[in-house]
């Protein structure tokens, strides 16, 4: 397995594990207060002692919603460094090649080609110096009468032979534009390693 290493800061960024289940509630109430904690020492002008529980329930609901079947992701990483919103979950995949050229590839894994968009999808070249040769995608969509978007980060990774990929989902299409910099910088940070120690 492929594993996503980032340099991010991680009182800002928190990485999410996707596999535990209720038999780990110990493990899920430590980690949700961990990252409350963190998140109330960093943003203690937004937070009074009192709202630590608000907090840690916070990261709890987050991670009780997954595993969902409906997001392929190996890893997951939540940004927090805005203390006025629940976390927001970015999904890490990497993607073996199925025999495409690498540009129809990079369209694959930066959901560029998906179906439906309520306008065609935004597509920048973004190469990272730590994975290789890049896109990203906002792509516009339509849910049960709301729009949304997702950000696609999509890269080919020459040394381990994968694409790379790195999204988000939100109805807040105001928030995502202008965090788009603080996005771009996290995505700039993560590196892929076989062999984490």
């Amino acid at each position: 397995m492929i594993f996503f290493e980032t340099e991010a800061d991680p009182t800002e960024w928190f990485l999410m594990p996707l596999h535990w289940t209720t038999l780990h509630q110990r493990e899920i109430e430590e980690w949700a207060a961990t990252c409350a904690e963190i998140s109330h020492r960093r943003n203690k002008k937004w937070w009074r002692a009192s709202n630590r529980d608000a907090l840690t329930s916070r990261f709890r609901r987050l991670i009780e919603a997954h595993p969902n079947p409906s997001v392929p992701a190996h890893q997951a990483f939540l940004y927090g460094g805005d203390p006025r919103r629940i976390p927001q979950p970015f999904y890490a995949l990497a993607v073996h090649p199925e025999g495409e050229e690498r540009e129809s590839g990079l369209h694959i894994v930066v959901q560029a080609t998906e179906e439906n968009p309520i306008r065609p999808p935004e597509i920048t070249e973004f190469n990272s110096d730590r994975i290789g040769p890049g896109l990203r995608c906002l792509r516009y969509f339509g849910s049960e009468g709301e729009l949304g978007v997702s950000l696609n980060y999509g890269w080919w990774s020459e040394e381990h032979q994968v694409y790379a990929s790195i999204r988000t989902v939100t109805a807040e299409i105001g928030w995502l534009v202008t965090q788009l910099d603080t996005f771009d910088d996290f995505a700039r940070s993560i590196w892929l390693d076989a062999n984490p120690k």
